[in-house]
């Protein structure tokens, strides 16, 4: 099942703050991968971007899990 930009958002910040990451790109990769520009923004995460290939195959938590990972 693929996922969409608005979920991955909502994954990664339920309060709707635009504060733990932020999204600067989202482009699809064909039909099974998406590429990401992910820009952290608090702790622990703060100062820290990187792009991140995500498999369209993932839930959005478990594409936002591998957010989570690249910035770590």
């Amino acid at each position: 099942m693929a996922f969409t930009e608005a979920q991955l958002i909502a994954e990664a910040d339920p309060a709707g703050t635009a504060r733990t990451v932020v999204f600067d790109n989202f482009i699809p990769v064909g039909t099974t991968l998406t590429d990401v520009y992910a820009v952290g923004v608090v702790a622990p995460y703060a100062g820290r971007s990187r792009w991140v290939q995500l498999s369209q195959t993932r839930t959005p938590a478990q594409a936002w899990s591998d957010v989570q990972a690249a910035l770590a």
